[in-house]
Order: C-alpha cells, then sequence, then structure tokens
C-alpha cells in the first residue's frame, strides 16, 4: 500500500525538477467561502465587463468535482516569469508605451500547459493510468489563487494577487487535479500586515478595498478585456500602459526581493518586450497585427484594442511627434474603436496641427460614435 507522505513528497519533488518554482497540495473539497464571496462580488458589480462570470460559473469554479468528479487532491504549480529587463522611458521624438511583464514574451498558456502535461505523463508513468487526472491553466474553470492560497504556495495580497516568499506575485499558476490521496499543506500564515501601499498606487482606484478590485476599472481588465470604447474619466489615468499594468506589483515591499527567472521565453526576444515603440504600432493591419504577435499574449488584445490603447498612451505621453500619425489614423483605420480614441488624443494637444486633423475628420466622419469624440476633442 503506498505510503501518501512519501507519495506526497515525490510529486512535490518531481514538480521542482520539471521547472516549476512552488509547489503545494490541498484535498479536493469544495471552496464554500470562495463560492460566497464570489456571488457577494457579482451581485455588487465588481465583476463589471466580466458577463461570463455568472452564479453559475462561480458554482463550478468553486467545486473541483464538477470538473473532475473523481477528484481527491489538487496539486498547485507556480513558475516565475520575472524578467531581467527594465522599461525604457519615452524620450522626444520617440514615444514609448509599457506592457505588463507576463506579456513581453510568449503566450504562457501553452508553456505551462506543456509542462503541466509532462508531469502529469510522470505522474502517470508513476502511480498508473486514470482519467481522473487533469491539468489547468487560468482559462479553465476554476480560480487558481483560491488552489494556491490553500495549498501553502501563496497568501492573498492585498492587491488581489498571490504572493510567494520566494518569488513574490511574478508567478504563473496552474493546477493538476487527480485520484491520488495525498497529504494537504497547510495555508501559509502570513499576510501583508499594515502595508497598504498597492491600494493608492492604483492608477484608477480599482483596488477599493483591501483584497477587492472594481474589475471595470484596473487597467489590466480595460487594455485586455474591454472591447469597446474606455471610459473617458479613465483614459488620462492608464498613462503608457498599453497591455496590462504591474503597479500594484511593482510597489510591494515583497516582490523587490524576488529574483530574476531563467525563462528566455517570456523574454523580449520572443515577443513585443517592455517598452516598444508606439508610432511603428499605429499603421499596424489586422494580417500585420496577427503576424507580428502570434503565439503572444498580445493577440488576446485584439489588433483594434491594442491601437485604441496605443492612442491613449500617445495622448497621454504627449509628444507632438504623434500628431501626424494619429490624424492618418483618424482618417484612414478602417475601426471607429481606433479613430474615435485617436481623436481623443489629438484632443489632449492645442497645437494647430492637431486642429486641423480634428477639424478636417469632423468634416468626413459618418460613424456617430467617432463624431461625438471628434466634437469633444474640438471642444475640450
Amino acid at each position: 500500500m503506498a505510503d501518501p507522505v512519501q507519495e506526497t513528497a515525490e510529486i512535490k519533488a518531481l514538480a521542482l525538477e520539471l521547472g516549476f518554482d512552488r509547489v503545494g497540495v490541498t484535498t479536493a473539497e469544495p471552496f464554500q467561502a470562495l463560492h460566497e464571496l464570489l456571488l457577494e462580488r457579482i451581485r455588487h458589480g465588481l465583476m463589471g465587463g466580466l458577463a461570463w462570470f455568472t452564479a453559475e460559473r462561480a458554482a463550478v469554479a468553486s467545486d473541483v468535482h464538477h470538473l473532475v468528479p473523481a477528484a481527491r487532491s489538487i496539486i498547485s504549480l507556480a513558475m516565475s516569469y520575472l524578467g531581467s529587463d527594465a522599461y525604457l522611458p519615452s524620450t522626444p521624438g520617440t514615444p514609448r508605451g509599457r506592457v505588463a511583464r507576463y506579456a513581453w514574451g510568449r503566450d504562457y498558456h501553452p508553456v505551462l500547459l506543456q509542462q503541466t502535461a509532462r508531469f502529469i505523463d510522470e505522474l502517470r508513468r508513476r502511480y498508473g493510468h486514470t482519467d481522473a487526472r487533469k491539468g489547468m491553466v487560468d482559462t479553465a474553470r476554476i480560480v487558481d489563487r483560491a488552489v494556491a492560497q490553500r495549498a501553502g504556495v501563496g497568501w492573498y495580497g492585498k492587491n488581489t494577487c498571490i504572493l510567494t516568499h520566494s518569488h513574490g506575485s511574478w508567478v504563473f499558476l496552474a493546477e493538476v487535479v487527480t485520484d491520488l490521496e495525498l497529504v494537504p499543506d497547510r495555508p501559509l500564515r502570513t499576510t501583508c500586515g499594515a502595508c497598504t501601499r498597492c491600494m493608492p498606487a492604483c492608477p484608477t482606484g480599482a483596488l477599493i478595498r483591501p483584497g477587492v478590485m472594481d474589475v471595470g476599472r484596473c487597467i489590466s481588465y480595460l487594455t485586455i478585456e474591454e472591447r469597446g470604447a474606455i471610459a473617458a474619466d479613465l483614459r488620462a489615468a492608464m498613462g503608457d500602459w498599453i497591455f496590462g499594468c504591474d503597479v500594484c506589483q511593482e510597489v510591494c515591499p515583497v516582490n523587490r526581493k524576488a529574483p530574476a527567472a531563467a525563462r528566455p521565453e517570456f523574454g523580449p526576444a520572443h515577443g513585443i518586450g517592455p517598452s516598444p515603440e508606439l508610432l511603428p504600432l499605429l499603421p499596424l493591419t489586422p494580417e500585420e497585427f496577427s503576424a507580428r504577435f502570434a503565439g503572444t499574449p498580445i493577440k488576446r488584445a485584439k489588433r483594434d484594442g491594442l491601437l485604441r490603447n496605443v492612442c491613449i498612451a500617445l495622448g497621454n505621453i504627449g509628444d507632438p511627434v504623434a500628431i501626424p500619425a494619429l490624424g492618418t489614423a483618424l482618417t484612414n483605420d478602417p475601426a471607429p474603436l481606433v479613430r474615435a480614441h485617436a481623436a481623443w488624443a489629438l484632443g489632449r494637444w492645442q497645437e494647430p496641427a492637431a486642429r486641423r486633423a480634428l477639424d478636417a475628420a469632423r468634416r468626413r466622419e459618418g460613424q456617430d460614435g467617432v463624431r461625438s469624440e471628434i466634437e469633444l476633442a474640438l471642444g475640450g
């Protein structure tokens, strides 16, 4: 008969050997407190924009038996992605945007799924085949942060991220659900204590209480998940972020001690990098966007969403070198979403060239939403 203690220790050692940085184990018992919390946040409108996150989804996410009926244990895995590169500031004539660290290189989903599949294959080889084993990354119907917290991998930070002692919150999370009876870890007793640095640092005020985020105000949500226009009162606060946001992580004292990870696949050589020049992005066609960002997280924002973000960043940076490119986008871009935000950006300048571009576009523009943005820009 297998020894659960020895089996659990061997499985943890295997996960570390295969390249994961943290591993913990918890039971497959339902996350009842999480279920109640999710329902409360849905009722209070704090899942704004995530229309798919319904009460039904909350029930599934809180009980892994909906996904794996024979589940007895969940193995929580964490992999660091922190790169050593630094952000480059904009300089006159070269406006740059910022990209969240996790998105500098390749899309992490296939990387983690491949690593998790290797882990599962080895489990099957050692402990026998069973259909109950399932690997999941964050697109699955499970709240991976809740699993990581209960498995002792990390604790909930006041910025809603999972913080680990060894790698801060710069980690991707994955789970393996199994019918093996493993020895569960205890949740960490660590907390953020009295520290609240992340909350006032949030540019849009999305962190409304410790551990509570108004999703619809988060820059990561706005730049990636939001498919329509960004609310006018949030645009200036977005600064130069064009995909995601790391502000609440950058100010966290725990993260300052985290070591850089040796993960070249998540580095700039395989993607957009930390500080892309913005003007070359603005003329991208749909075909060029798809070709350039294939296999990277940037594809998730879609072409129109990324260029909308680029327009906002250019307007916030305020370098007049962007006026001609924004004027061209306002006139020629096929997407009303991009034209509307190009108009907003041009309205940030009082230079005659910006006013001329707006005035000329007003005479030609036939889309009501874009015309409204032009009128507002000229009136402002």
